[in-house]
């Protein structure tokens, strides 16, 4: 069954429920149904509605009075998007979250219910629903997630199973590439199901990272509605070895875990939105990075919140449970962004982070960065803030913004540009590209881009994708508010040529067609690979 018809009974039961108190320890069926009736038609959620809402507000108060000047670029060099095609959509649900990545001879993108393989060139190979890939039957899926994994040479991917109303069960549906170049689904992956002891709960808003070792799976934990509970970090053990797969192993082969209620800096506080960084150079070291947001409902403040990932003795994952303060400048969550010929506004979130990657940086020898972003209030209203991160010292080594005079920057995803193929075949990695939506009152949603070459400045503005006309979908109709994103995709090109200053960085995001139609969604995704 399609998200869309679960909106407009999802929104008369919220009405009853979110005026009631919260139940620390869960609730009753009607509530778990609820909540799952919500996630599907929602999305991601917040435990403090009330805060979330004025903060909001008042973002969109601020906004209305900023006379901003644009963050000027002065490096002459745009980012080159090629190729660049279009990629998969549907219209029964809303937003797509895409999410994919690269690898040597294929390109994997993942959208809500639906998996693409793609030739380098932007040539449909194959694609199917997440029922055909996973075998997952009438259960209710989303929150997608892709990455390409240089340490074990193949593509992995990571999907919600909520249950129903009658069985929440918030259970991980998870796999991989048996080679480095998949074409067929199901037959080209071994697939699987963790339970890690989340159901009747929905484990919202959950991201993949990775180790040398571990997946890892951040999620925000909610047992009703109204409650927060915690959020907590899932790891599975790897298949280790690069070499194709012919018999996929046993499920029992792999071990799993979690850390549960990861904590702020002061040891007593809940950070969430845990976004563990997807791995590019190897290592058994691994990085989670969050917002110290306790209540989950709009991250304000002047720090990030920092968690190293280890191996223990007995092939366990040692997750750090309080985290360690990152100094950053002040941020709030940005107002809901306008667009011109619609009197509905896009959502930009609630501050939180949205993807992470962590690579070495060459301009600072063998050192490890992770690199992530979030919009935040700023430049015309929202704004895009990136952040690359010394893990060893728990510090910036550098940051910047995506702002604009006239325009809404929200929905961006930052990488580098490292390749590794192999400890001796390897390079750059102190290059970076943003992709972000943009809209205003007078400007259509569109993807763009900028990119930053070593210490030069960040480019100017690069339009990958004009939507045509307004984002007017069934969301927008039923929810008052257009669903966007809830994320785009960023990941560096493995099979980027090792010459010259610059690789490449595969990305993907969301545009609108333009058409206004209440009973259908009118998204649609682009892929693109850019050359900073």
């Amino acid at each position: 069954m399609s998200r869309r018809l679960w909106v407009l009974s999802a929104a008369m039961l919220v009405v009853g429920l979110v005026s009631r108190p919260a139940l620390a320890g869960g609730g009753s069926s009607a509530d778990k149904a609820a909540l799952v009736r919500y996630k599907l038609s929602h999305g991601y959620l917040v435990g403090d509605q009330a805060r979330f809402d004025r903060l909001k507000a008042q973002a969109a108060a601020a906004a209305a009075r900023l006379h901003p000047s644009a963050n000027t670029a002065v490096s002459p060099h745009d980012p080159v998007a090629r190729p660049s095609f279009e990629g998969l959509n549907e219209n029964d649900l809303a937003p797509p979250d895409p999410t994919g990545a690269a690898g040597p001879f294929s390109y994997l993108q993942a959208i809500n219910l639906q998996v693409g393989i793609y030739s380098r060139t932007g040539t449909l190979v194959a694609s199917a629903p997440f029922s055909t890939l996973t075998g997952s039957g009438a259960d209710f899926l989303s929150d997608p997630q892709m990455l390409w994994d240089p340490n074990t040479n193949r593509f992995y991917y990571l999907i919600l199973d909520v249950g129903n109303e009658l069985n929440p069960k918030s259970t991980m549906l998870w796999g991989f590439s048996k080679t480095n170049n998949p074409t067929k689904i199901p037959s080209s992956f071994c697939n699987y199901v963790t339970d890690f002891g989340w159901g009747g709960t929905i484990a919202d808003y959950p991201k993949l990272g990775t180790t040398t070792d571990f997946l890892l799976i951040g999620v925000n934990i909610y047992p009703n509605l109204v409650t927060f509970l915690e959020s907590d970090v899932g790891w599975i053990s790897k298949p280790q070895g690069t070499n194709p797969i012919k018999k996929c192993p046993r499920a029992s082969s792999f071990k799993s875990g979690k850390q549960t209620a990861l904590l702020n800096d002061d040891g007593a506080t809940l950070s969430s939105t845990p976004e563990p960084a997807q791995q590019v150079d190897p290592s058994s070291s691994g990085w989670i990075v969050s917002v110290p947001d306790p209540t989950n409902s709009g991250a304000t403040g002047d720090k990030l919140e920092l968690y190293q990932v280890t191996k223990n003795p007995d092939g366990t994952a040692n997750i750090q449970k309080v985290g360690t303060p990152v100094a950053v400048a002040h941020y709030s969550p940005p107002p809901p962004a306008p667009q011109k010929g619609s009197a509905h506004t896009i959502d930009t979130l609630d501050g939180r982070l949205i993807h992470a990657v962590s690579a070495v940086d060459p301009a600072h020898g063998t050192a490890t960065a992770l690199w992530t972003s979030h919009a935040v209030f700023g430049g015309a209203g929202s704004e895009v803030r990136w952040y690359e991160i010394d893990v060893a010292n728990a510090a910036l080594f550098q940051s910047g913004t995506v702002n604009d005079a006239a325009l809404y920057a929200f929905n961006g995803s930052v990488s580098s540009d490292r390749v590794y193929v192999s400890s001796t075949q390897k390079g750059f990695g102190n290059n970076l590209v943003v992709n972000f939506s943009t809209s205003s009152t007078t400007a259509y949603p569109a993807i763009q881009m900028v990119s930053k070459v070593g210490a030069n400045p960040r480019s100017g503005f690069v339009l990958v994708k004009q939507s045509p006309g307004p984002e007017d979908g069934f969301d927008c109709f039923q929810l008052g508010k257009c669903r966007w994103g809830d994320y785009s995709g960023a990941l560096p090109d493995p099979a980027a040529p090792l010459i010259g200053i610059v690789g490449k960085v595969w990305m993907d995001n969301m545009w609108a067609s333009g058409n206004i139609d209440p009973l259908n969604a009118t998204w649609r995704t682009w892929i693109w690979a850019a050359t900073p």
